[in-house]
């Protein structure tokens, strides 16, 4: 009876409040139903990303094979102008038309948060192909981030769902400390290879892609299934193979991104079962790193994909009856170890020659870069015009770090690690470092070399190879600016540096000058010393005898930082302020009251503004007063 009554009072209910119902239900509604309802879709162009012909054409060649695998997100309007109400939504449909809070439509708008330009493809196949009758499902997003930070997350990932590609997510979902931030791209950028590649391997096995996506299919209600399989030891696997792809084709690197190779070594994992999988990765990583040249260059010569897949199958065949005879084994051990002697010697040499080429001639844009030592631009460069980078990865865990959220975001780990340049060796490290530097000292004489952009330079990991390099710089006349978040460095730093003959602390505070990144907000800055004991260390170093910094960067609310500068005018010679990127609680009326303030500072501090303030204010630096420095003052005159 209750069910009649219910199934009543649905049909009285208006089209729209019925999908509303869905909506807020949690329940997937179709383009159609949304449509015929009245919806306005809308879009916040500051998340979207420009669609390609090629890309949209995968997307249109998923969609007609398997419809739309993961369904559209939805925020309503007025959530998002609740969230955002000084935000401007655009008409999907017509891009002229905008949208504020202030809008009579706004009830009926929906934002789509994630798959614009699946519904682009979607709208384009219903125009172009009267066969295609897949629906496109929608589905509201409930989530305990902000709204936007939850876009920039799902724009960042680069989950590919509409091709069918589940390791994006398995990606997105097993990045170290659960980072957003995928670990696949950490091998796009470290490993030199294609997006698509780099997932492939990471996760290997396609079986394991087609159970999640059955999975999923079978109980979408139940949400994106979690990963299958242990990550870690699919990507020491994977780590291996794709250093064998790069011994195998050392002459012709561009086959490290070729997919034949990586297809026929899934085709060969996939049929073993998982206990034969760790010998069937050693086999196979033996095979790629015994490859005859000769076979290497037919392959690679092949235009067809599938060819050289049969090439390869062949090659493999032919190896498998060898290694059946010990001896033949043997000698193919022996190969891989001359095979890898030569892959390193090779890379040695490049190494030398990109250390040892003096510094290119002084055009615009033209800037020494390194393996250790390069001339940073942009909002890095505002710091130093020479910086000096060991590691990557903080174990500040700071929320607002740029890292996570930046191109380059495979920087972004839990636990600083050396570059892969320097094949996990400290000494390798140092023997570029001291190359680099003797190439470069002329121009480091003339300025500072700063520590760090992409670590911490006084975490415990990070402070032994800090103080090596410090030590180097401050004998060979080189000025050093150090920032840091920490505050217990200078016992076991200043130990570090004395630990060799000749130590002289007088020139030390010559050429060293200790940095603190000050934010008043310890709360977005995870295993960082608290800003106080920061405040103290830095009081402490200056009255020592050492110059100081502040960077006042970001400004997390300017009330705080305003605050933080004023406990600090008795003992700092530097402060540098920049804005925090992306969105930030704070506009222009409460920046330009911060500089309002800093311009009224007692006793004229040396303040930096960065170009994030000065951009924001249409500030002319030249009708700043004296204490208002560029980017190139040199705290050490």
């Amino acid at each position: 009876m209750n069910r009649k009554k219910d199934t009543l009072i649905e049909k009285t209910m208006d089209k729209m409040e019925q999908i509303l119902k869905k909506i807020e239900d949690e329940r997937t509604v179709t383009l159609e139903e949304l449509r015929s309802a009245g919806f306005i879709l809308v879009v916040d162009r500051d998340f979207g990303r420009m669609i390609n012909g090629p890309h949209l054409k995968k997307l249109k060649s998923s969609l007609k094979k398997d419809g739309c695998i993961e369904p559209v997100s939805i925020f309503l309007g007025a959530e998002y102008f609740e969230a955002y109400p000084e935000r401007k939504l655009t008409d999907l449909n017509d891009g002229d038309k905008k949208y504020t809070k202030d809008s009579p439509e706004v009830p009926a708008t929906l934002l789509v948060a994630d798959g614009v330009h699946r519904i682009q493809a979607h709208l384009e196949l219903l125009s172009e192909d009267e066969s295609y009758k897949h629906p496109l499902k929608f589905r509201h997003v409930e989530s305990g981030l902000p709204i936007d930070r939850w876009i920039r997350i799902r724009n960042t990932n680069n989950r590919n769902w509409d091709s069918k590609d589940c390791s994006h997510y398995i990606a997105a979902q097993t990045g170290y400390e659960k980072s957003n931030l995928t670990t696949a791209v950490k091998w796009q950028e470290e490993l030199k290879l294609g997006e698509k590649y780099a997932y492939t391997i990471l996760n290997l096995s396609d079986t394991y892609k087609k159970k999640m996506l059955s999975e999923y299919m079978e109980a979408p209600d139940k949400g994106l299934p979690m990963v299958l399989k242990g990550v870690e030891e699919n990507i020491d696997r994977g780590e291996r193979i794709l250093h064998a792809f790069r011994v195998c084709w050392r002459d012709i690197p561009k086959m490290v991104r070729n997919s034949a190779a990586i297809n026929m070594f899934i085709e060969i994992y996939n049929a073993c079962g998982d206990s034969m999988k760790e010998a069937m990765v050693n086999l196979l990583v033996l095979f790629f790193t015994t490859l005859d040249r000769t076979d290497a260059e037919n392959v690679a010569g092949e235009k067809d994909n599938d060819e050289k897949i049969r090439l390869l199958k062949g090659f493999w065949d032919k190896f498998s009856k060898d290694i059946e005879d010990e001896t033949l084994k043997a000698d193919y051990e022996r190969k891989a170890f001359e095979a890898e002697e030569e892959f390193n010697t090779m890379l040695e040499k490049k190494e030398e020659a990109s250390a040892g080429e003096a510094v290119p001639a002084k055009k615009k844009n033209d800037k020494y870069r390194g393996k250790t030592i390069y001339q940073p631009s942009g909002k890095a460069g505002e710091y130093s015009g020479w910086s000096c980078n060991f590691y990557r990865g903080c174990s500040n865990g700071c929320e607002y770090c740029y890292l996570q959220d930046s191109p380059n975001a495979d920087i972004y780990t839990s636990v600083p690690t050396l570059k892969n340049c320097f094949k996990g060796k400290e000494e390798k490290a140092m023997e570029l470092f001291k190359k680099e530097f003797a190439v470069c000292l002329d121009e480091l004489r003339k300025s500072w070399l700063f520590f760090s952009f992409t670590t911490d330079p006084l975490l415990p990991e990070t402070m032994g190879l800090t103080a090596k390099a410090v030590r180097i710089c401050m004998e060979n006349g080189v000025n050093v600016r150090l920032l840091t978040k920490r505050a217990d460095f200078v016992e076991p730093f200043f130990g570090l540096l004395s630990a060799k003959e000749g130590y002289d602390e007088e020139l030390c505070k010559k050429h060293i000058a200790f940095g603190f990144t000050l934010t008043g907000h310890d709360e977005l800055e995870g295993n960082s010393s608290p800003n106080q004991e920061r405040i103290k260390t830095m009081k402490e170093l200056h009255d020592r005898g050492y110059r100081t910094f502040v960077s006042a960067e970001p400004v997390i609310d300017p009330a705080s930082s305003l605050q933080v500068i004023k406990e600090t005018l008795d003992f700092c010679d530097l402060y540098m302020v920049g804005l925090l990127s992306g969105d930030m609680e704070y506009g222009e009326d409460e920046v330009r009251n911060l500089v309002d303030e800093l311009l009224g500072l007692p006793g004229k501090p040396k303040i930096y503004l960065k170009d994030s303030v000065v951009k924001m204010l249409k500030l002319n630096r030249k009708t700043l007063p004296d204490n208002f420095v560029g980017s190139d003052y040199n705290m050490f005159n």
